[in-house]
């Protein structure tokens, strides 16, 4: 029976198999998210259908999909739900987290969903803040640190030029952007870089976790990774494995994108 009083939070994630940078990551947001929002209960969903579940047979972790929270939420009588997202962008999995929320919405009383990292101006100047601060050790003269994110042909993969402009508006010029699976291509990267004339690259991932892309992809040992692709063009090349998770301020943007859709309950 429904509790109008009964409220939840409920954090979803795209998840990872990754248990080291989940913990690292993913449960820190979701520590950050749940201290915060003291007075209601606590939820999780990963939308990876795959990787829930890889965890459950795995790792005996039952973690709950999109529809499955929901279900759940409706079970139990939840009058409130806020949901926070910790996707990165407004790209495929967040538009088919949107479709569940729509179809479940006229089950509560109150329904609010916080947005994704990248959003409003302020968002992209906030994380070229924090991201120029906590990667300051890692820049000199002669490097380009190179941030790889998801990439995705879903219109938002616009966010990512937008991002890089920020950077360059910001006076971050030595900060460059590139996607694994859309463009910036890592060919545009190595072209971008060899005009540049820097000697030595930092590879980071603009990905919440530092999981299988950041491991395969950006730093793997195998011929095609970014790192190879460097090496083998004479870069001296360092893999800076932190996930965007990791950083505390940008935790926080997630922290208050939850606080603004609060206020639309």
């Amino acid at each position: 029976m429904e509790n109008k009083d009964k409220k939840a939070i409920l954090v979803v994630s795209f998840g990872t198999s990754y248990q080291k940078t989940r913990e690292r990551t993913l449960d820190v947001i979701e520590r950050d998210l749940r201290e915060a929002f003291a007075g209601y209960e606590f939820k999780r969903a990963y939308t990876s259908p795959t990787i829930v579940r890889i965890l459950r047979e795995r790792d005996k972790i039952q973690i709950d999909g999109v529809e499955e929270a929901f279900e759940r939420l409706v079970k139990d009588g939840f009058g409130t739900v806020l949901v926070q997202t910790t996707h990165v962008i407004h790209g495929f999995e967040y538009d088919r987290m949107k479709e569940s929320l729509t179809k479940y919405q006229h089950f509560f009383d109150h329904l609010a969903l916080g947005e994704p990292l990248l959003t409003s101006g302020e968002d992209y100047q906030e994380v070229v803040r924090v991201l120029g601060q906590e990667t300051e050790a890692f820049r000199r003269s002669g490097t380009d640190l190179i941030f790889m994110g998801h990439g995705t042909e879903h219109a938002a993969n616009s966010s990512y030029a937008r991002l890089q402009q920020t950077f360059f508006q910001a006076g971050l010029s030595d900060c460059l952007v590139g996607t694994v699976e859309a463009s910036p291509t890592l060919e545009s990267m190595v072209d971008l870089v060899g005009r540049r004339r820097s000697h030595r690259v930092v590879l980071t991932p603009f990905l919440v976790v530092a999981g299988d892309h950041a491991c395969k992809d950006m730093a793997g040992e195998n011929e095609d990774s970014w790192k190879s692709r460097f090496l083998r063009k004479g870069y001296q090349v360092e893999c800076l494995m932190k996930g965007l998770g990791e950083y505390p301020g940008i935790r926080q943007i997630y922290v208050r994108h939850a606080k603004e859709a609060e206020r639309r309950l």
